[in-house]
């Protein structure tokens, strides 16, 4: 929601558009670094405690961002509403693993994570309006709001799925094995790297939009929420395909092949209509073929990725959700910062991404392939 007002608060703090755009790349940040321990922390004390204290923070984190007297204070805020924000995806996974066998879990995680890839594709919409009618700050009320609604929610209606005779000991020893015993067990570290050159690409644009789109291409901040909507109904559809080729009998193996395919496509064709300069047509119609291959792979990806370890339910879900945000974040920061707002250095990032995504896909779909042949 915050991505619209990147270049008000550049402008409004004086500040540089890189550091502007701290205030998602912090964000962000603090969210993959701070799964690393929530899902061991639930493994530890139960899902439920971990959930509710997780909103919380989030909640306070958001008032205090919406009356953030400076730079400093807003970035400071944002990491930690980002370290609250991290328990909800985590804990929820790591839920339908507790409660669901292995196939049921499977599909079950391929539906909440379409919905997951779907809600930062919408956000910017809804914050492009606010930040037209009301001001930067009216964003982060919001978030604040939301955060109080689900809060009081999960509060009255979530129970516990992980029975007390199930819960290990938190201890750091325990951590780095956990972490260890799942990087260790075939069938999970391709899957992941999937997963975040997929979403590095993706975030590549949620980060360098806003400037190429209104700085590059001159689009009205008015009509940014609309371009970046194109976005967001692609990945939605590209996710409701995919639940139902899954549904229909397709492997995830399969779909992460088909998803990548369509992404290499994409990536290819930003390339080509940026260096063209078509225009905003150009940059923006590719983009919309990246997230539609985009909403196939990631489900299926990570759905292939917990899949060997249901015993690890909470280890997995941090390893799988810290990775791809760490690589995510990284691609944003570093594509704003070199690129700015120039078309022709997002796109470089977003082709590459797409082309190492087929890469690992087909390499992936190859190995698993041969396994089941030898059994």
């Amino acid at each position: 929601m915050s991505l619209p007002a990147q270049p008000t608060l550049a402008r409004s703090f004086g500040v540089s558009a890189e550091i502007a755009a701290l205030n998602l790349s912090l964000f962000m940040i603090a969210f993959a670094g701070v799964q690393i321990f929530i899902g061991y922390l639930s493994d530890a004390i139960g899902r439920r405690p971990v959930m509710i204290g997780g909103l919380a923070v989030f909640t306070l984190a958001g008032i205090a961002c919406a009356v953030s007297p400076s730079i400093e204070v807003l970035l400071a805020c944002r990491a930690v509403q980002g370290a609250g924000a991290a328990a909800s995806p985590v804990v929820a996974r790591a839920m339908i693993r507790d409660t669901q066998p292995s196939g049921q879990a499977a599909r079950l995680l391929s539906t909440m994570l379409s919905v997951l890839a779907i809600a930062p594709m919408v956000a910017p919409t809804i914050g492009s309006a606010l930040l037209d009618v009301i001001g930067w700050r009216a964003i982060y009320g919001a978030l604040a709001t939301c955060g109080a609604a689900l809060l009081l929610y999960a509060n009255a209606t979530l129970d516990e799925t992980l029975p007390v005779e199930k819960r290990t000991p938190a201890t750091f020893g325990g951590l780095v094995g956990g972490f260890g015993r799942f990087f260790a067990t075939r069938g999970t570290r391709l899957p992941i790297l999937i997963s975040c050159a997929s979403f590095a690409g993706l975030f590549a644009y949620v980060a360098g939009s806003p400037f190429v789109l209104m700085q590059g291409y001159g689009v009205a901040a008015k009509h940014y929420g609309f371009y970046f909507a194109l976005t967001a109904i692609a990945i939605m559809f590209g996710s409701i395909t995919g639940g139902r080729m899954l549904r229909a009998g397709r492997s995830p193996s399969t779909m992460i092949v088909i998803g990548a395919t369509i992404q290499v496509v994409g990536g290819g064709f930003v390339a080509l209509g940026t260096a063209l300069d078509i225009g905003v047509v150009g940059f923006i119609t590719p983009m919309v073929i990246y997230f539609f291959g985009s909403g196939i792979t990631s489900p299926s990806a990570t759905a292939l990725a917990m899949e060997p370890v249901p015993r690890l339910a909470g280890t997995a879900s941090s390893a799988i959700g810290s990775s791809t945000m760490i690589a995510g974040s990284i691609a944003g920061y570093a594509t704003t910062r070199v690129g700015g707002s120039t078309p022709m250095v997002f796109a470089a990032v977003v082709a590459a991404m797409g082309t190492v995504t087929f890469t690992l896909a087909a390499l992936a779909a190859y190995l698993r392939q041969k396994q089941h042949e030898s059994r």
